[in-house]
């Protein structure tokens, strides 16, 4: 991921991009507790690093569209989480969606898949 993250942003310098391919490519997977943790370890290694996450935003507007027409109420957090599907979809050969009973991870792919079609 690194090296496409480079060759689509060649201006970038080269410790944004490996803190974004770190960051980007780990966060997907950690449950809610371990993200802290993780954000603190990212910032040790890249001190005084400042890097804003990559935006999507016709896609964040086809995943809001898509859950308010499911009738659910649009959570910063779930669309967050649709996104992070789709970037793991996008890097991954394989993808599998686990966690609790009622956890939202049909709504999370249903709504990938509303959002792209």
């Amino acid at each position: 991921m690194a090296g496409e993250l480079k060759r689509n942003s060649a201006e970038l310098p080269e410790d944004i991009v490996l803190m974004r391919a770190l960051r980007d490519m780990n966060m997907p997977k950690f449950v809610y507790e371990d993200v802290p943790l993780f954000q603190g370890l990212i910032t040790d290694l890249f001190p005084g690093l400042k890097c804003d996450r990559v935006t999507y935003p016709l896609f964040d507007k086809a995943v809001r569209e898509s859950i308010a027409h499911m009738h659910n109420v649009v959570d910063e957090v779930q669309v967050d989480k649709v996104v992070q599907l789709y970037e793991t979809m996008m890097t991954r050969h394989s993808t599998m969606v686990v966690g609790p009973t009622g956890g939202g991870k049909s709504t999370v792919i249903n709504t990938l898949v509303q959002a792209q079609t």
